[in-house]
């Protein structure tokens, strides 16, 4: 995925529900280097590496369940 700056909105699809939601970025951690091989899966559909944090509104929005924390998503920044 191609860096972006604050403020620039994206949409990001749930593979497991097809729900959608738009947010926009409101910072860029410094350690991003930690979500490398994380994994998220619903039923078999799974993706590895985290790419951003949603709010715990966005996530709810999207079918994400909470406490589970991760979900394999679609990021579409075009």
């Amino acid at each position: 995925m191609s860096r972006r700056t604050c403020g620039y909105r994206h949409a990001i699809t749930n593979l497991c529900t097809g729900k959608r939601v738009t947010s926009s970025i409101a910072d860029c951690g410094p350690q991003t280097d930690l979500f490398c091989g994380q994994r998220g899966c619903c039923g078999g559909t799974c993706a590895t590496n985290r790419l951003v944090d949603l709010t715990p509104a966005a996530f709810t929005a999207i079918g994400g369940n909470l406490d589970a924390g991760l979900l394999p998503a679609n990021i579409n920044v075009g």
